[in-house]
């Protein structure tokens, strides 16, 4: 057992020598599909940051846990007589644990990813607004409660493509699935104008994000 104790403790030493500490920060697209993320780029107000520890195994598998801080949210919109938007935006302070497996090619090391996480709600902004159409004027509304939240914890997967330069930077893009349900089904979100009822049109947090990460 002493032994065993031993080699673990050894092994464990070994891969902590080459571990690296990194800042990471990207964006976080509730678009479903890159056209669209590439299209509405302008308009993204969701974003992460944190920090990652990247960790180097055996038969090119590096695994990469973190802790950050994560935007996401959705987008519903109602046509009638009466344009309506809501934006909901929900921070998270989220755990991944992404597992690479990749080969360097001289100074560059391609890799495909798989990235399980769970996260906890901490912030919660819905910003909705309407424009009349008969007069083309528009109010807008911004609330920070939890009305339209259904709960808090997140959890689900991750699945993506990156590329590490020098072993210093780090830039990949992944599609993320949240399995849980953050937002209500159905919320009442009050306007100027008038109470709008209406269905989420997606109540898990899933889309597209892009990160960077500088290594340490």
């Amino acid at each position: 057992m002493k032994r065993i104790l031993s080699l673990a403790a050894a092994l464990l030493l070994a891969l902590g020598a080459r571990a690296q500490v990194g800042i990471m920060g990207g964006i976080t697209s509730y678009a479903t599909d890159i056209s669209s993320a590439v299209a509405t780029a302008e308009d993204i107000t969701t974003y992460h940051v944190g920090v990652a520890f990247k960790l180097p195994l055996m038969g090119g598998l590096v695994l990469q846990p973190g802790i950050l801080y994560n935007i996401k949210g959705t987008q519903l919109g109602v046509a009638s007589t009466d344009n309506f938007k809501a934006d909901m935006n929900t921070g998270f302070l989220e755990i991944p644990v992404q597992l690479q497996l990749g080969f360097n090619v001289g100074a560059f090391r391609p890799f495909v990813f798989a990235e399980p996480f769970v996260g906890y709600a901490i912030t919660n902004e819905t910003k909705t607004s309407v424009i009349v159409a008969a007069t083309g004027a528009e109010t807008t509304d911004t609330s920070n409660n939890w009305d339209n939240v259904k709960n808090r914890l997140e959890y689900g997967v991750g699945l993506g493509v990156g590329i590490e330069i020098f072993e210093r930077l780090q830039v990949g893009v992944k599609y993320y699935w949240d399995m849980g349900k953050l937002y209500d089904d159905n919320m009442e979100l009050n306007t100027s104008l008038a109470s709008v009822t209406t269905d989420i049109q997606q109540n898990q947090c899933t889309g597209i994000a892009a990160t960077a990460i500088i290594f340490f």
